[in-house]
């Protein structure tokens, strides 16, 4: 079976479920509505007040329920829908007992406490309906910290570019040596750079304890299963690879210059976040334009995996760099040829406006 991407996006198991909770809290609606227009008519008693709690307290339990049925995708999307639910049942119930106290008042009755707490009890569950926007907002936060890990990024291409005359090769001389060892010190992490040893294989000791090293710049802090998810060895995997195979950033055998690049550098990947190809930080290996299938976030055959040129993380898309510096976020709808076209350096499609 496949799996979603980001993990934890199974859209296979999410309907009916779904549909269930939904028909439920559809029950919830009308029976607030419609007892509202009801109990117009005759006089409150006290099992009608407790009707009005029973419903206050199953608004918000269905609104967690169906929210906690659905994949990644569809909680950020239901958000808004569950919590103006909840508001518009509450508030429908609150009127009802507001009416049904006065009622209750008129007959010389008093209101049954129980009543009361449930209705606490019911607001409480309201405000934790309310939660998940918290979460929605570190993951802002987290999404901001990653496009700043690839700014970082972006400039130590360009000091490369600047010291050396030419980008980094994503894979330079035998054994490979890596793009992201190649910009370490570009990277304020000339230390770790001294300590690797480019005259051995990247997965060999000592280099293999550079890889059990963790560089939070080289990692998507949106990330649920960070730190150490390499498996035995305890090697760390990055989020961000550079975009390889002919035509593209590092296409080629020759040195990349700006001159090169004549698509223009703000029309040209340069990075990529691919967080499912699972490459090791120190690893020489990157998406590579012929080997991965042009897209963001396809499913894969297991939980971590994504087949796609780009994947990450968050939801809807990934972030990029592009030979210029600057960060993008692509959504996962690009059009294809648009698409394409980017991972080019001098194919000469034109592109629009905006994308």
């Amino acid at each position: 079976m496949e799996h979603g991407f980001p993990p934890g996006v199974d859209w296979q198991t999410a309907p009916g479920p779904a549909i269930a909770a939904h028909v439920l809290m559809l029950a919830l609606v009308l029976s607030s509505v419609g007892g509202l227009f009801l109990t117009r008519r005759r006089p409150a008693t006290t099992s009608y007040m407790w009707g009005w709690a029973v419903v206050i307290m199953f608004a918000p339990l269905g609104a967690v329920l169906v929210r906690g049925m659905l994949g990644i995708y569809a909680k950020t999307a239901a958000t808004p829908f569950l919590i103006g639910y909840v508001l518009f049942v509450w508030l429908v119930s609150l009127a009802g007992i507001i009416r049904g106290h006065i009622s209750l008042r008129k007959q010389g009755k008093s209101t049954a406490v129980g009543c009361v707490i449930v209705s606490l009890v019911a607001l409480g569950l309201l405000i934790t309906a309310m939660l998940p926007a918290v979460p929605n907002a570190r993951e802002a936060a987290r999404r901001s910290q990653c496009q700043n890990n690839l700014k970082q990024l972006g400039i130590a291409l360009l000091n490369h570019l600047d010291e050396h005359g030419s980008f980094p090769y994503a894979a330079a001389g035998d054994p490979a040596v890596s793009w992201r060892i190649q910009v370490l010190p570009h990277f304020d992490q000339q230390k770790l750079f001294e300590n690797y040893d480019q005259s051995s294989p990247w997965e060999s000791e000592p280099n293999d304890s550079i890889a059990r090293t963790q560089v939070s710049g080289m990692m998507c802090p949106s990330r649920h299963d960070q730190p150490n998810r390499a498996g035995e060895p305890r090697r760390f995997f990055t989020d961000y690879t550079m975009l390889t195979g002919p035509g593209t950033f590092s296409g080629n055998f020759t040195p990349r210059t700006q001159d090169g690049i004549t698509d223009g550098a703000s029309n040209t990947l340069a990075l990529v976040e691919a967080t499912g190809l699972n490459i090791v930080w120190t690893e020489p290996r990157d998406a590579h334009v012929d080997r991965e299938p042009l897209g963001i976030n396809f499913n894969g055959s297991g939980k971590n995996d994504s087949p796609g040129m780009m994947s990450s993380w968050h939801v809807g898309g990934a972030q990029a760099v592009f030979a210029d510096g600057s960060t993008r976020f692509l959504s996962q709808d690009i059009d294809p040829t648009v698409l394409k076209a980017l991972t080019t350096v001098s194919g000469g499609e034109s592109l629009p406006d905006s994308f």
